[in-house]
């Protein structure tokens, strides 16, 4: 009896289909599994030549890593960032080891990224936003870091249309980001923020130093 005939009205399996497809039967049927298994044993070895820092891809590096979203001038620590190892070669040339308590990021950082030193900077500012005031003379020196107030005199008329001036204070222990030779660049909160850039506009803006950085 024909082989053929045996199987007609029985459901092949994905073997006995690929059998019936393969020119040279059953022999070829072996052959391509053994080349299949051998792919996919590359792919295993380079996986694992991978994840275990092989000698193409160098030793395993301990780098900083975000755990979570990181605004820029927010403070890096333990509660945002972990240690992971990483293949050297895949790394950033200047991705951080180890933090030092004192980092802050520069600009956002996202859950997985690597911490390089080029993301690294500022002071940190919390949920503030920073601002820039003009600098004169009657500043104190200032640094980053510091915390100021933000005073501003601004000229009124009483009921006589008699000119005077009042100050008002329009933020409260702002934090200084950035010095210039004609501006400093301050964090203030939301709320301060309209006030301190109305104040920038219409009167004369003093920053009183109540805590250095």
């Amino acid at each position: 009896m024909d082989a053929s005939a045996e199987t007609v009205g029985q459901p092949l399996t994905w073997r006995g289909s690929l059998l019936a497809r393969l020119p040279g039967g059953r022999r070829s049927y072996w052959l391509v599994v053994a080349a299949a298994a051998g792919i996919t044993g590359l792919a295993v070895a380079a996986v694992a030549g991978m994840a275990g820092g092989g000698p193409s891809l160098g030793e395993l590096t301990p780098v900083v890593v975000a755990t979570q979203t990181i605004e820029a001038g927010q403070a890096l620590d333990e509660g945002n960032t972990e240690t992971r190892r990483y293949p050297a070669l895949v790394l950033p040339p200047d991705a951080i080891s180890a933090l030092t308590g004192s980092e802050a990021a520069s600009t956002a950082l996202h859950v997985g990224d690597v911490v390089t030193a080029a993301r690294l900077g500022g002071i940190p500012i919390g949920g503030r936003i920073e601002v820039a005031v003009p600098a004169h003379t009657a500043m104190p020196p200032l640094a980053p870091g510091d915390r100021v107030d933000v005073l501003v005199t601004l000229p009124i008329s009483d009921e006589s249309g008699a000119q005077t001036q009042a100050t008002l204070t329009v933020a409260n222990a702002a934090v200084v980001t950035a010095r210039a030779e004609h501006a400093v660049t301050i964090a203030v909160t939301d709320q301060e923020l309209l006030p301190v850039a109305s104040a920038v506009v219409q009167g004369s803006i003093t920053l009183a130093l109540v805590q250095q950085g």
